[in-house]
């Protein structure tokens, strides 16, 4: 269980504390827990209390590792109601996670490059808002996400590190996306292909999977020589080897590899 607070808000004395049930959670799944608001020394007018879901994304373009904390969805969790002095108020939620969350765990294990993924509470208390800390997320990937890396580690490539980058891409809503990266160590693509990178636009039924090999262009400006995008069932399971094989081999092929 995981607790976040705002103290004194605004002056007022009011407290809240989130508690999540669970941080870890998938794309499209369900974060759930409950909001608890301590009334203050006096009578106040609670206007809302949103979850804001946030990812700390790096911003290649403004200089050399700068970051900043992008808030990509809002859910509400509770609309106005009025607050008594010292009276306590309990809001459970339950939230769908946004399919396009980024995955920064695989099996309970962080995956390397930092990313980090969390839920920040905020308050709107007599027209003035506050937030607290975040509270951080785990977000393990989805069954087209674990298909595809297990395809690619069947074809000789190893996972490196993983990254968020600034940017809307097509077909994207939110205003950053994650970068896999892959080095090929094995046969039969060692040679081609030196670094691969894999980006994944989720959806409730297909997942867009988009493969950029060598492409020191990024995805906002890409050489299209260098990227291929494919589909796939968001709740693909299978082994998708045969796929992907066609797409690296399509890849390579129009890159001249």
């Amino acid at each position: 269980m995981v607790f976040s607070k705002i103290k004194a808000v605004l002056g007022s004395g009011v407290s809240i504390d989130t508690l999540l049930h669970d941080p870890t959670v998938t794309p499209g799944g369900t974060l759930k827990g409950e909001v608890r608001i301590s009334g203050g020394e006096v009578d106040a007018s609670v206007e809302s209390v949103d979850l804001e879901f946030t990812a700390l994304v790096e911003d290649d373009a403004k200089a050399e590792d700068a970051t900043a904390v992008h808030e990509y969805f809002n859910a509400q969790v509770s609309g106005k109601f009025d607050l008594p002095e010292g009276q306590a108020h309990s809001l459970p939620f339950e939230i769908q996670v946004p399919w396009e969350t980024p995955f920064n765990s695989n099996d309970g294990r962080p995956l390397v490059g930092g990313m980090k993924l969390g839920v920040a509470t905020k308050l709107a208390l007599d027209q003035a808002f506050d937030k607290g800390d975040l509270d951080w997320l785990t977000v393990e990937p989805l069954p087209v996400h674990r298909a595809v890396w297990e395809a690619l580690e069947g074809l000789g490539f190893s996972f490196q590190e993983t990254d968020l980058e600034a940017g809307k891409i097509q077909g994207a809503t939110v205003p950053f996306y994650q970068e896999v990266e892959f080095w090929a160590t094995g046969e039969p693509y060692q040679g081609r292909v030196n670094e691969l990178e894999v980006t994944f636009v989720a959806g409730e039924a297909n997942t867009e999977v988009v493969f950029q090999a060598d492409n020191s262009a990024g995805l906002l400006a890409p050489d299209l020589n260098t990227t291929i995008r494919f589909s796939l069932p968001t709740d693909e399971d299978g082994d998708v080897t045969e796929k992907v094989r066609e797409q690296l081999d399509e890849l390579l092929e129009q890159k001249g590899s």
